[in-house]
């Protein structure tokens, strides 16, 4: 039954998908199932003629009228088959997009969970190896429909057969009625069979395939990267080749090749039985009517009418069968996408807008764990950030200070304690408000390979004179200006061969131009300056900290020459606020955290 009740819903989801699939997928069955019995009852109609010596105006009609019946329903049929890979494609991008839109647009921390990745991959996996499951839906539909046109349209045909079957007896086994029985008892039994084998097989399909996707995880995993020239030079340098070969490869040859050829085999032996049972199936028919042939109970044509039709039987109800059989493995390949679809998020907003113009950030003794860590990356924080402030934010690797911004950001709930904004809990307030407060960079923040400005202002149209202040801010107007199209440049060459590789610095200036184009009251800075030498850092702290000069600015850094330019600091250790105060305040305290870290950079400077 469930596979029933996903059944019904992936149709629903494909008509909604692609309107005009359907319709198409249905009118190519109907030409696809009838077009074999217009060649069957033709022939026989021409046998027919020709051994009762009909005129030749007779003949000719026949033929000319298989002609054209045939030439309109291959004509159909090319023009249905291509309207349905179109309207396939159409709907397999519309599949796409709507997991684009989730992926893009459900909250942030999904995106850490492992469970969640989980899910993706496999949906990803099932794309590459079936190309979609609604599309594989859309066939199965289609050859459903076939096979039961082609079974009703055959057992018309052979209505008559079936009555000097259990009419016209005689001596023999052949002439008795038991023989048709039998015959319809071995055709049920081979429908039965077969629809149990390919159920099974389909089943086994899925299974191999989903602890394949386990597999081939970690293989797509480097394949993504071997097309990158930043990963490609560190390959090579370090010689990574062999572990990658090792890790990945060696792993889709061997437990891979395991599970497909014991896979491979299993289809091999059901196929070969159900050949097998068809075979004998049809030695029965032709059997059975060429004995009723053999007395003379119809002629030449009517002898080729019931073989055709009889086989088409056998036809119809194996595609019925493989139809039925192949929803093992495409329903739970479907449910991906809606298990993806259904994601629901876990955070809740309120209605309240936040003041721009004027805010107070605070922590109240706030802590944080990461999904399935037992360790806490943030502990008992408290802290104020006042309005127009500019702080620093320092501290050794893993000690906090992104998941301070994380948090800040509502990327994730703090698991004791409050975030307010003026005195309210962040949770009162709208999602876009809150996204509107904020200018972030990234320490992993990315660059696309789209225009300049698409990157910098991430819209079409945008304030010409403001980009090109901000490139000035940022310190890569001349950079800019000296690209073949200046602002409209494409960067890399993903999608344009023209497009202009730019270093680490410079796409870590082109966030921070972002950052100042969006111009929120609230600036954070996460690692800015990691890929800068120490001249240009001074440079972007001199502009930046001027361009910021009335809105509120958040520095984390390794490098504590940040904090100069700073009213504030806050120390960071082991997942604890240790320390706030000014530069000169804090080194004064020799036994504080922030002496230790600012001596132990000093001293390389000395």
């Amino acid at each position: 039954m469930s596979n029933f009740k996903t059944i019904f819903k992936a149709v629903k989801e494909i008509h909604r998908l692609e309107k005009r699939l359907l319709p198409c997928t249905i009118a190519t069955a109907v030409v696809t199932a009838v077009m074999p019995f217009v060649n069957i009852w033709f022939s026989a109609e021409i046998i027919d003629a020709l051994e009762q010596k009909s005129d030749v105006k007779t003949l000719i009609l026949l033929i000319a009228s298989a002609v054209v019946i045939n030439f309109v329903l291959m004509l159909s049929n090319h023009y249905l088959g291509d309207m349905y890979y179109i309207y396939r494609n159409m709907m397999y991008n519309s599949e796409r997009s709507n997991i684009a839109k989730k992926l893009y647009s459900t909250e942030y921390k999904k995106l850490e969970d492992s469970d969640f990745k989980e899910l993706i991959h496999k949906h990803s996996e099932a794309q590459n190896r079936v190309y979609s499951a609604f599309t594989q839906f859309s066939w199965m539909i289609r050859d459903f429909i076939s096979g039961l046109i082609t079974l009703a349209v055959s057992a018309a045909f052979l209505i008559p057969l079936f009555k000097i079957g259990f009419t016209r007896t005689g001596d023999s086994f052949f002439e008795k009625p038991i023989f048709l029985i039998v015959l319809f008892a071995s055709l049920a039994v081979m429908v039965v069979f077969a629809l149990l084998i390919s159920f099974k097989m389909n089943k086994a399909y899925f299974a191999a395939g989903d602890a394949y996707s386990r597999l081939d995880r970690i293989f797509y995993y480097f394949l993504d990267m071997f097309d990158d020239y930043k990963t490609g030079k560190e390959i090579r340098l370090y010689e990574e080749q062999k572990i990658i070969s090792h890790t990945a490869v060696d792993v889709m040859l061997t437990d891979g090749e395991k599970l497909l050829k014991k896979n491979s085999m299993y289809t091999a032996r059901s196929s070969s039985m159900i050949a097998l049972l068809g075979s004998l199936l049809a030695f029965g028919v032709y059997l059975f009517i060429g004995a009723k042939g053999l007395f003379g109970l119809f002629g030449v044509g009517s002898l080729v009418l019931y073989c055709g039709s009889f086989m088409q039987i056998i036809n119809g109800v194996m595609k019925m069968a493989a139809t039925f059989g192949k929803t093992a493995e495409m329903c739970p390949l479907v449910n991906y996408y809606f298990d993806i679809l259904a994601v629901q998020d876990d955070m809740t907003y309120g209605d309240k807008d936040v003041d721009l113009d004027h805010y107070e950030i605070e922590f109240k003794n706030v802590s944080f764990k990461y999904p399935s860590s037992s360790s806490y990356a943030l502990k008992n924080v408290s802290i104020k950030i006042n309005n127009a402030e500019h702080l620093a934010v320092v501290g050794r690797n893993g000690s906090g200070k992104t998941t301070f911004i994380k948090l800040m950001c509502r990327f994730y709930d703090a698991d004791e304690g409050q975030i307010l904004i003026n005195g309210v809990d962040i949770k009162e307030y709208k999602r876009e408000s809150l996204m509107k407060l904020y200018s972030v960079v990234f320490q992993d923040f990315k660059m696309f390979s789209l225009e300049l400005s698409q990157n910098v202002c991430v819209s079409d149209e945008y304030d010409s004179d403001k980009l090109y202040r901000c490139l000035e801010e940022a310190n890569i107007i001349a950079r800019v200006q000296r690209m073949p199209k200046k602002e409209n440049t494409f960067l890399y060459k993903n999608v344009e061969k023209d497009g202009v590789e730019i270093s680490g610095g410079e796409a870590q200036k082109l966030a921070l131009a972002r950052a100042l184009y969006k111009d929120s009251p609230v600036v954070i800075l996460d690692e800015p300056t990691a890929a800068l030498d120490p001249v240009a850092e001074n440079e972007i702290y001199s502009r930046f900290n001027s361009f910021v000069n009335n809105k509120t600015a958040i520095y984390i850094s390794h490098r504590l020459s940040s904090c100069v330019f700073c009213s504030r600091v806050a120390v960071f250790d082991q997942a604890m606020l240790v320390q706030a105060g000014t530069h000169a305040e804090l080194l004064k305290d020799k036994n504080g955290k922030y002496y230790e870290l600012w001596n132990a950079q000093a001293q390389y400077y000395i």
